[in-house]
C-alpha cells in the first residue's frame, strides 16, 4: 500500500482503522514518513499497536488515537490508508471528499471507492500463488476543493 502511494520523507500518513499499527510502523521505518497517525476503535488492536510502537521506540513519530475514524481530523494527511469494508468506505468517502486536501493520496486495500477513478491498481498474489485483493490508489482532485 505504502509503496503504491510512494510514501516518502515529507509525508504525513494516516491510517483510518489502523489495527495493530503495522502500516503506521512501516510508513515511518521503511518509507521514512515524517509522521504517522492512526485511528482505531478496537481496544485490543489499539493496545497492541501502542505496545509495538513503544517496543520499537517510535512514539516520537507515531500517534495512535483510540477513536472513531469518522471524527478524525485528516487535514494534515498527505497519504491516507484504508483497509475497510465496502460499507465503511461508502460512509467515509464524503469525509475524504470534504476534508482531505487537494493532492492527498488515498490508498485502499481490497475495495474501490465508488464514483472515483483510481490512478493505479496493483494486483498482488499470496506466496501460495492465489490472488489477494487489489490495492487502489487515488488522489483528491482539485475539483473537490
Amino acid at each position: 500500500m505504502l509503496q503504491l502511494a510512494q510514501v516518502g520523507r515529507e509525508d504525513v500518513v494516516y491510517d483510518l482503522g489502523s489495527g495493530d499499527g503495522r502500516i503506521l510502523i512501516a510508513a515511518v521505518k521503511e518509507f521514512g514518513a515524517k509522521k504517522a497517525i492512526g485511528y482505531e476503535t478496537n481496544e485490543d488492536f489499539y493496545q497492541a499497536s501502542l505496545s509495538e510502537i513503544k517496543h520499537q521506540d517510535l512514539q516520537e513519530k507515531i500517534t495512535v488515537i483510540k477513536g472513531d475514524l469518522f471524527k478524525a481530523d485528516i487535514s494534515e494527511a498527505s497519504v491516507i490508508a484504508l483497509y475497510l469494508s465496502p460499507e465503511a468506505i461508502k460512509l467515509v468517502t464524503p469525509k475524504l471528499e470534504k476534508e482531505a486536501n487537494y493532492g492527498t493520496r488515498i490508498v485502499s486495500r481490497g475495495f474501490e471507492i465508488n464514483k472515483w477513478q483510481p490512478i493505479k491498481v496493483k494486483n498482488l498474489t499470496y506466496s501460495t500463488g492465489n490472488p489477494s485483493r487489489p490495492i487502489y490508489l487515488y488522489t483528491i482532485p482539485e475539483s473537490l476543493k
